[in-house]
């Protein structure tokens, strides 16, 4: 802000879970810099560009004044209760700032996951910690090494979402130079979670010797500060691949403990898809396990899928957004209390069940799956996405907001807008498509299929039929598909407790193909041809 000094100020915050910080800044400074320079977990998956209008803080003392920008979409109850958009507001001395929305979502974050049987040979001596750092999610696992036992499991927010809510976003702020910033951000938060494992077992955190941390390639280059544009830029080939030890010290996490990072496959399909594979046993023993082809998709921000047959796996990924993630979406939010995460036609009424019970004050990942299918079905949206304003039974529910036309789910006050359909569109398309174009390099047909295995927080919720019907798995998956939970998660269990799995799976390189999407033309004629919606 010009024509004011730099100065030495003091920013109080109070979390809603009753957490108090106090954090030192130059003033003047943007809240929503002040949040992302010290990972302070604020909804705000537009990175702080002042689109998702999600970052609502309550705010008071030297704040600067209100734009007129602001202040339209601010009402009059909101403004004396002191609420202001984080991105548009401007500390210029001491404030004292309440959080509307950062909390740790632990009660609602997919922990649990598939793991098969394996021999228990763990390179650590006493105690574990696997983490799966995902990126809108990050969870911890605490063992014991004696007998591979599960102790405790942990779960918050990717602190990093201050940043934006996608890994592109979070990549480009890193070159621009807050690489230092996001790699604070994640380690502070996995310290956290080590240190809340700890707690909660009584254990000494020096007793903790070995940590195991996997997450896609953007996740593990942020994380460790290394600079990303290898994998930002064309050919997008990773000068770093992974699949070794650190000292926890160089990631300023627990003093003396073995820190192992996986192995990744290639520059955007990562090492929790390399772990994965292994709780879903489509790599083990060193080598590809499949008597028939099956295909591997891990839905989120990222679609990360693999085919496995003949050998060989064939690799992808790609950039669904985080619409799914509830991230986006104009009432979207997390799976948590409140949070619409089913919705069904049931004798041509439209039925919502919220998390928790109770009153709806958003819509999941699930919900809106399933709200995009029944709106198809019922004739709410045509086959391109647009919103019927009348011409079926639920035109009392059809309204406008910011110009564009948007429809209210019965007995709640979750609105689904025309942009909401179109993020859907764009999300389901690209995934369907990565699925369809793997099949199609890999040489075998959709048909030749026998599984489909789905993993993540959101695939974990899903209803398959929902997912066919809108175009998300191709028509047919559903009644091939099954849900393990979160496989990166398991799998990076699997390589904490079995040096064996570890040293085996820094070899999944030798039986991978990578499957380039950017410039694949039928990828991009079927991603087109995808984001219409069937009417049959």
């Amino acid at each position: 802000m010009v024509g004011i000094s730099m100065k030495q100020s003091v920013a109080q915050i109070l979390a809603t879970t009753g957490q108090m910080k106090q954090i030192p800044f130059n003033a003047p400074t943007r809240l929503s810099e002040l949040f992302a320079q010290n990972g302070i977990a604020v909804d705000m998956p537009c990175g702080g560009r002042q689109k998702c209008l999600k970052c609502k803080v309550m705010a008071t003392g030297a704040l600067s004044p209100m734009s007129e920008k602001e202040s339209s979409l601010l009402t009059d109850r909101e403004k004396h209760e002191n609420i202001r958009y984080a991105c548009m507001v401007e500390a210029l001395g001491d404030v004292q700032i309440g959080l509307l929305s950062a909390e740790l979502f632990k009660d609602d974050i997919l922990t649990d996951g598939y793991i098969p049987r394996f021999k228990l040979e763990p390179w650590g001596k006493e105690f574990g910690i696997s983490v799966d750092i995902g990126t809108t999610t990050v969870a911890a696992y605490l063992y014991r090494l004696s007998d591979g036992k599960l102790l405790k499991t942990l779960a918050e927010k990717n602190s990093q979402s201050v940043f934006g809510a996608d890994v592109i976003s979070r990549l480009q702020k890193s070159i621009d130079g807050q690489a230092a910033e996001l790699a604070g951000s994640i380690r502070e938060c996995i310290s956290r979670l080590i240190m809340g494992l700890c707690q909660a077992r009584s254990i000494p955190a020096e007793k903790v010797d070995s940590l195991v941390l996997t997450g896609n390639t953007a996740m593990l280059y942020l994380l460790c500060e290394y600079d990303p544009s290898s994998i930002t830029t064309a050919p997008f080939e990773q000068d770093c691949y992974f699949g070794f030890f650190l000292k926890s010290d160089e990631l300023n996490l627990l003093p003396g403990a073995r820190v192992y990072l996986p192995r990744c496959i290639s520059a955007y399909v990562g090492a929790d898809i390399t772990t994965a594979l292994l709780a879903a046993e489509f790599f083990l023993d060193g080598k590809v396990t499949s008597n028939s082809p099956r295909l591997f998709v891990d839905i989120g921000t990222n679609g990360e899928m693999a085919l496995a047959a003949d050998g060989m796996l064939w690799c992808c990924s790609t950039a669904a957004g985080p619409a799914f993630e509830g991230a986006g979406i104009y009432q979207g939010i997390p799976a948590r209390t409140g949070a619409i995460s089913q919705v069904k036609l049931e004798n041509n009424r439209i039925v919502c069940s919220v998390l928790g019970g109770g009153q709806a004050n958003g819509i999941c990942g699930s919900g809106l799956l399933d709200a995009v299918s029944v709106m198809c079905e019922s004739g709410i949206i045509d086959e391109t996405g647009l919103i019927y304003e009348e011409g079926h039974g639920f035109t009392e529910y059809i309204t406008e907001i910011g110009n564009q036309p948007a429809f209210r789910l019965p007995d709640t006050q979750v609105f689904l807008t025309q942009q909401d359909i179109r993020s859907v569109q764009l999300a389901k398309s690209a995934i369907c498509a990565g699925m369809l174009t793997l099949i199609k390099e890999s040489g075998y047909s959709p048909d030749s299929i026998k599984q489909l295995v789905i993993a993540g927080g959101f695939g974990n919720n899903i209803n398959v039929s929902s997912a066919e019907r809108i175009g998300l798995i191709p028509p047919g998956f559903a009644e091939k598909a099954y849900t393990i939970g979160n496989a990166a998660g398991a799998g990076a269990t699997m390589v904490l407790l079995s040096d064996t799995l570890r040293r085996q799976s820094e070899e999944i390189g030798n039986f991978t193909k990578s499957v380039e999407l950017s410039t694949n033309p039928y990828f991009m004629d079927t991603y087109i041809d995808g984001m219409m919606f069937s009417q049959t």
